[in-house]
């Protein structure tokens, strides 16, 4: 197997030189991770005539690997294309259409779908194709994407399939490609459970994967901003699902090598930021660009901590605990002090922080529980009591403040004000299933539900049956 993944990579290095008339200026592997005794993570550096581009092949002993590339076109001359070659004599290519069906189709010479997941499997391997996008960088994490992509395209040779890409020079752009591997089947779509979440799978027009994280489409309120623009999301909503929901190899590949991409991103303060400014952040709070958002946060530090008691990994470990360090700062620093009628002290803390001055910021229940969830996770995995702590305050809070959170109609408000009030919108079933979340963690580890969050879940409950929302978790 090993020597099949080096052979693949190899070939497909030659066959991207020989794509160019001139031999590279620079060919460089810049790391090598032998930290896991299963995994190799290797990043190639490589310059030829008009163009340079970075990759990394992250390969997992007895399982498969991925591999992610960056092209950055330093002039408007021709064409880049580079192939590369998948083991086998006849197959089949699978993907989703526009209405999440199953198309499935004998593999042929040609060009493949666009705007969908490909995923080739011969009698001898199965591979997940990306699509050819192109890019410009706009800064603060956002990324613009030219409209117009070539397919990808199959050819049949002897013993093998050539997969080759093809992206229009252009300056100041680049391209990205990636691609997942293995000679065992990377998702079984004959299960029907893995046809429905691999259906709902969307890298295409709402997100894309690119060679630093999880790209989401950015929405009008952020700067910067386009029509084409995706923005680096820290929570990383698909690596969230193939970590918890998994089920697949493929999914447990992509998981866990873009947590290893994904824990570079954490900056020197110990939180992964919103780099992109938010309008309305900036208006009512003075918080620019290269924010501390508590959800994003609190979402991919538990997707770390889920992934290190499935995986194992001490850098899953590492990233989860250090993103603690940072939030419990912020915990102790901005949170608001509510008493009852004895005097017990509960916190209430705010959902954002920004490293100038900035006014104190709302406090959403779903933001707050959550993190409390995320905390109390953390102690029952590390034993460590101020995780503890802090989970059980921002839980008092909760309780302290209950009655204040429901609304007449049984809806419960979305946020505490800086000045103690209420208000806002909350989502018709988000902050329903972070409590449901919270009362297993809660019941797991103290053999019973909390009172106050049943009351609160209960009240939501009733709004959500009167107002038609099915969508909330039922287990």
């Amino acid at each position: 197997m090993k020597n099949l993944i080096v052979k693949i990579i190899f070939i497909f290095i030659i066959l991207s030189l020989l794509s160019c008339s001139k031999p590279p200026l620079v060919n460089s592997e810049s790391y090598i991770n032998n930290e896991f005794e299963n995994v190799s993570d290797i990043t190639t550096k490589y310059r030829i005539r008009d163009i340079s581009y970075e990759q990394r092949n992250i390969s997992y002993t007895g399982e498969g690997h991925f591999f992610i590339r960056r092209v950055d076109f330093n002039s408007n001359k021709g064409n880049y294309t580079t192939s590369y070659l998948i083991p086998g004599d006849k197959g089949k290519i699978n993907y989703f259409d526009e209405n999440k069906k199953l198309i499935s189709r004998e593999l042929k010479d040609g060009k493949l779908p666009l705007k969908t997941i490909l995923i080739v499997e011969t009698d001898k391997y199965s591979m997940i194709l990306s699509q050819a996008y192109s890019y410009k960088d706009l800064g603060n994490g956002t990324k613009d994407s030219y409209p117009e992509i070539y397919p990808v395209e199959i050819e049949k040779q002897e013993g093998y399939w050539k997969v080759t890409y093809n992206y229009k020079n252009m300056k100041d752009y680049h391209g990205i490609m990636w691609g997942v591997g293995s000679d065992k089947r990377l998702v079984n779509l004959d299960d029907k459970n893995q046809r429905k979440i691999w259906s709902n799978y969307d890298i295409s027009n709402n997100s894309r994967l690119a060679e630093d994280g999880y790209y989401y489409k950015s929405p009008d309120s952020y700067r910067p901003a386009t029509e084409n623009s995706f923005w680096r999301n820290p929570s990383m909503y698909i690596v969230q699902s193939w970590i918890k929901t998994g089920g697949s190899l493929a999914a447990d590949i992509l998981g866990r090598s873009f947590l290893l991409i994904g824990s570079d991103n954490i900056n020197e303060e110990g939180y992964l930021p919103t780099l992109p400014e938010s309008n309305w952040l900036k208006t009512d709070y003075d918080i620019g660009a290269g924010f501390f958002d508590t959800r994003f946060n609190a979402d991919i530090g538990d997707t770390y901590l889920e992934a290190y008691k499935k995986f194992g990994y001490s850098k899953f470990r590492d990233s989860y605990l250090e993103l603690a360090n940072y939030y419990s700062n912020h915990i102790y620093k901005n949170h608001y002090k509510v008493f009852n009628t004895d005097g017990e002290e509960g916190w209430l803390v705010q959902d954002y922080a920004y490293k100038a001055m900035y006014k104190p910021t709302h406090v959403s229940l779903n933001h707050h529980i959550h993190a409390a969830n995320w905390f109390l996770k953390m102690y029952e995995i590390e034993n460590e009591k101020s995780f503890e702590d802090i989970g059980l305050k921002m839980l008092k809070g909760v309780k302290i403040t209950r009655d204040k959170w429901i609304k007449t109609d049984k809806n419960l408000h979305y946020s505490y004000r800086p000045d103690g009030t209420m208000g806002g919108n909350d989502y018709p079933y988000l902050t329903y299933n972070d409590l449901l979340f919270f009362q297993k963690t809660y019941s797991r580890i103290y053999g019973k539900l909390d009172d106050d969050i049943e009351i609160l879940m209960e009240s939501k409950k009733q709004w959500m049956d009167n107002n038609g929302v099915v969508d909330y978790l039922k287990f």
